[in-house]
């Protein structure tokens, strides 16, 4: 993996990034009452500043707040809500590892296709796995003998 990969792939994992409430309001559709109200029944945690005046929400809280709106939105209560994006960041965070753990590199082929490495088959070393996302979007999964760089 190339240096600039390595470093968005830090950032991706380090969950550093924050905004303060009324970014977070505004990105979400959630009202500052709401999410101090979710803040105090611990649905959702905020880091402080010196002054415990405002209040920094990290990216995952951004998402977690999203999903929990999603379903207030389908009709759930806020118990359901909250319960069931818990379900769903469990899931997500399968997946995030999935993300930081399998993608090798992101590379374009002559034709301007994307490739995505996935790495070698742990069964079978010589052998990896990638993806193809034509100009189309539409996206395949390969496996071939591992190429030298």
């Amino acid at each position: 993996m190339d240096a600039l990969g390595k470093q968005f792939r830090e950032i991706f994992k380090s969950n550093d990034i924050k905004i303060g409430m009324t970014e977070l309001a505004k990105v979400t559709g959630v009202s500052p009452s709401q999410l101090r109200y979710w803040e105090r029944k611990g649905f959702i945690h905020s880091q402080q500043d010196q002054q415990n005046k405002n209040h920094h929400f990290s990216l995952m809280t951004a998402y977690q707040v999203r999903t929990i709106k999603f379903y207030l939105d389908q009709g759930y209560t806020l118990q359901v809500a909250v319960q069931k994006e818990h379900e769903r960041r469990t899931l997500g965070k399968v997946f995030r590892h999935f993300i930081t753990d399998r993608i090798q590199s992101i590379d374009q082929d002559d034709n301007g296709d994307g490739l995505v490495m996935l790495g070698k088959l742990d069964d079978d070393p010589t052998k990896e796995v990638y993806a193809r996302v034509d100009q189309d979007g539409k996206t395949t999964l390969h496996l071939r003998p591992v190429q030298d760089d």
